[in-house]
This record gives structure tokens, C-alpha cells and sequence, in this order.
């Protein structure tokens, strides 16, 4: 009987010896899981950013020629859509962290008042627009995104 007890004391101790390990095991693969999970969370944010920065481009075009068509109204509704969305980026760390500050600022800065002189010119006619600044303004911010895009492209390659 005493070497029966032995025996399933050793077996006791080798089965909780292997229950140890396929715990460890277990551990590892839930920690490689959840970096796996995390990258692929980054990259689709990523993927997802640079869509909407996509889509903001081709609002600004958009906006260039609803100006070169005098489509003074659309400028205006545009303007602010793509306000809403520039603001939405700002929530984004990826492209906090990809974009020159002073040089986001000075978008921002002229988009605003762009707007503001579009909004005058649609009160009163007599404040004169000059188109050509607006859609300097619109390709700087233009560029601006484009070098964003680029930069996190070459990031998540």
C-alpha cells in the first residue's frame, strides 16, 4: 500500500508539474495574442487614417472648383464639412505625430478664414474674394495631407 501512495504521490506532483507548464504555455500564447490584436488594431487605425485623409483631399478639390465656378454657397458648405473633418484628425496621435505644427496651424488658420471672407463675400458682394489665395491656401493644406498620407504609408509598410 506504501508504494501505491508513492506513486500517486509522484504522479500527483508530475500532474501538476505539466498543468504548470500548459499554464505557462497558455500565458505565452495570450500575451503573442494580444500583441497580434494590438498591431492589427494600430494598422487598421492607420489604414483608417489614411482613407480619411484621402477624402479629405478630394474634398479640397472639390472645393477649388466649386471656386473657379463661382459656386459660392457649395465653398462655404464644403468649407465647413472639411472643417469638421480636419478637426476629427486632430483626435488621431498618428498624425499629431506626423505633422509639422506651426505648419497644421497655418492651414487651419486659413482655412478659417477663408471661410470667414466667403461668408462675408455671400452677405455682401461688395467684399471682394481673391480666388487665387483661397486655392493657394486649399493646395498648401492640400500638400500638408498629401505628406501625411505619405509618412504613414512608409510607417505601416
Amino acid at each position: 500500500m506504501n508504494y501505491l501512495n508513492i506513486i500517486g504521490l509522484l504522479l500527483s506532483i508530475l500532474g501538476i508539474a505539466i498543468a504548470y507548464i500548459q499554464i505557462l504555455s497558455l500565458k505565452q500564447i495570450t500575451e503573442a495574442t494580444r500583441k497580434e490584436v494590438k498591431a492589427s488594431i494600430q494598422l487598421n487605425n492607420a489604414i483608417l487614417l489614411i482613407s480619411d485623409i484621402s477624402k479629405k483631399v478630394s474634398m479640397i478639390s472639390e472645393i477649388q472648383g466649386f471656386i473657379r465656378d463661382g459656386k459660392i454657397e457649395m465653398c462655404i458648405l464644403r468649407i465647413k464639412d472639411l472643417k469638421i473633418l480636419f478637426n476629427d484628425l486632430l483626435n488621431h496621435e498618428e498624425f499629431k505625430s506626423l505633422v509639422n505644427k506651426k505648419e497644421f496651424t497655418n492651414s487651419q488658420t486659413n482655412l478659417n478664414l477663408d471661410l470667414h471672407n466667403f461668408q462675408k463675400h455671400l452677405i455682401n458682394e461688395a467684399n471682394k474674394i481673391d480666388k487665387g489665395i483661397v486655392i493657394e491656401n486649399l493646395e498648401g493644406l492640400s500638400s500638408l495631407l498629401l505628406n501625411v498620407e505619405v509618412k504613414l504609408k512608409k510607417l505601416n509598410q
